[in-house]
């Protein structure tokens, strides 16, 4: 029997992602309010759907100064002004401790862990030498080294063969719906994160946590 194993989403469920908080602070000659920052969000990351300039970005298909190119037309910010924003990303998505915390314990209880995250290179490259909970890992996946992205199958396929695992033996956390959908389907068990408590109390329900 193959061991049990859990596999992290990293944004916005390890690591801090306030996308209207970051527009907010890099770019505020354009979000003057909320409201215009939640504009510039839906033009810039286009509910990161495959296909979109920013998910193929993280697919690792486009580079920073194209992708900031790309994005310029369709939210009115000069390319300069979107490639500071694109290359201040990494220091944003700062540890969530409350989640971080959950590690050491899947760990004591005898899951392995892994990472499954859609991340273009540049961003993995930068957090993986500074975030120091990835200790905890035994292997992970950036989308961006892989070229696949969730939520695609062909990324979870490559999961199952790189991390030998058994779907009925994995636990997927991920704060997006359609990620975890992707999950089900292929027989994996599934929690959508929405904050550490709700998590905790999630894998407890699901007998992976005491």
């Amino acid at each position: 029997m193959k061991p049990s194993t859990v596999v992290f989403d990293l944004g916005a469920v390890l690591l801090h992602w306030h996308p209207i908080e970051l527009v907010q602070r890099v770019l505020p000659a354009h979000a003057h309010n909320e409201t215009e920052a939640r504009r510039i969000c839906a033009a810039l990351f286009g509910g990161f759907v495959p296909g979109s300039a920013w998910a193929e970005f993280d697919r690792g298909a486009v580079e920073p100064e194209a992708l900031a190119a790309l994005l310029s037309p369709g939210t009115g910010i000069p390319v300069p002004q979107l490639l500071d924003f694109i290359l201040a990303v990494p220091d944003h998505l700062h540890t969530k401790p409350d989640t971080a915390a959950l590690l050491p314990r899947l760990q004591d209880q005898g899951h392995r862990l892994v990472y499954l995250s859609n991340m273009p290179q540049y961003f993995a490259d930068r957090l993986f030498a500074e975030r120091t909970f990835f200790h905890h890992f035994e292997d992970g996946i950036f989308s961006g080294r892989v070229g696949l992205i969730k939520p695609e199958h062909g990324i979870f396929e490559l999961a199952e063969r790189q991390f030998g695992l058994e779907p009925a033996r994995t636990m997927f956390i991920d704060d997006s719906a359609h990620n975890v959908a992707t999950a089900h389907a292929r027989g994996w068990g599934a929690i959508q994160f929405h904050d550490a408590a709700q998590c905790e109390a999630d894998l407890q329900a699901h007998s992976w946590l005491t």
